[in-house]
């Protein structure tokens, strides 16, 4: 099932969401925190957020979520994708009372929409690089299996994160 962000239901989403973690193949050794697709207002109605990870055995891990506000019932109603956050780096001990590794500022590649800094990417040890100084970077069509497939990858052929994922960072001016 395709997913569109433009407008979904909770139920669909929840079931390509779960289905496309399941679809993950994972060798022994990892662990998983999620899947979770939660409303954050009324049962199977947006908004709501999604939150998985995998924890690898050399202390790295992966960990992607999303925000999905409602829509008007002009536009459809559903829910549409305001926010994500996609993490690969180091994890720490800490953990979270769902079990989700606590985020920190360690990271190989972060990719974010947030309400605070807009569409951004934190890489090569260079925090909140802003979308005009990542060409090739399409934040409308990345997704978390897209985002996690891209680390699997590097994982086993040690290909730089931006590659796999077709972008560049520009330098400041």
């Amino acid at each position: 099932m395709a997913l569109r962000h433009d407008d979904c239901q909770y139920a669909e989403y929840e079931a390509w969401f779960e289905d496309e973690c399941n679809k993950l193949s994972l060798e022994p050794g990892f662990s998983v925190v999620g899947p979770f697709v939660d409303p954050c207002a009324f049962p199977d109605s947006p908004p709501w957020n999604s939150d998985f990870a995998i924890i690898y055995p050399d202390r790295m891990y992966v960990r992607v979520g999303e925000y999905y506000r409602q829509l008007p019932k002009t536009e459809g109603g559903g829910g549409c994708r305001q926010y994500f956050k996609f993490h690969y780096g180091p994890c720490t001990g800490d953990r979270d009372e769902d079990g989700f590794p606590i985020f920190n500022k360690e990271f190989e590649l972060r990719i974010d929409i947030d309400c605070f800094h807009g569409r951004h990417a934190h890489y090569v040890k260079e925090d909140h690089i802003p979308e005009d100084r990542l060409p090739g970077l399409d934040f409308d069509s990345m997704d978390p299996f897209k985002f996690i497939l891209a680390v699997e990858e590097h994982r086993k052929i040690s290909i730089p994160l931006h590659e796999i994922l077709g972008f560049e960072v520009v330098l400041e001016k």
